[in-house]
């Protein structure tokens, strides 16, 4: 895969559908399960599957008169990805730039910080 292009919130949208479906899926499909704020034409949801396709996010093969579209990557290594961009981007390159401002931030509940805890112990001991 050439070097992953961010996506669009729309796109990120087109995507969000076709991870969750967990199979190929139809553009009458992805139009159907769009939310109800977002009344897109079928052009506008086949111009962002063009582009998820230029940025080789997905796959399309024709059956019949439609294409099924599916994933050349999964959400989480997706999430991965752009999890290492934004640490190396915004926190230059500093996990723990990211942990600190984690943790100053007053929406991490007691909750989340021992759930930090226990997965960055099981790494250390992974180690």
């Amino acid at each position: 895969m050439t070097k992953l292009q961010r996506m669009s919130e729309a796109e990120k949208q087109i995507m969000d559908i076709i991870w969750a479906a967990g199979r190929p899926v139809t553009t009458s499909e992805i139009i159907g399960f769009l939310p109800e704020d977002k009344a897109w034409k079928q052009n506008t949801v086949i111009t962002f599957l063009a582009r998820l396709m230029e940025k080789e996010m997905i796959t399309a093969v024709r059956s019949g008169k439609a294409n099924l579209y599916e994933p050349r990557m999964s959400e989480q290594d997706y999430q991965r990805l752009e999890t290492k961009r934004f640490v190396k981007e915004v926190h230059r390159g500093s996990v723990s730039g990211l942990i600190s401002a984690l943790c100053d931030s007053e929406d991490v509940t007691k909750q989340d910080i021992e759930a930090l805890m226990d997965k960055l112990k099981a790494q250390a001991d992974k180690r």
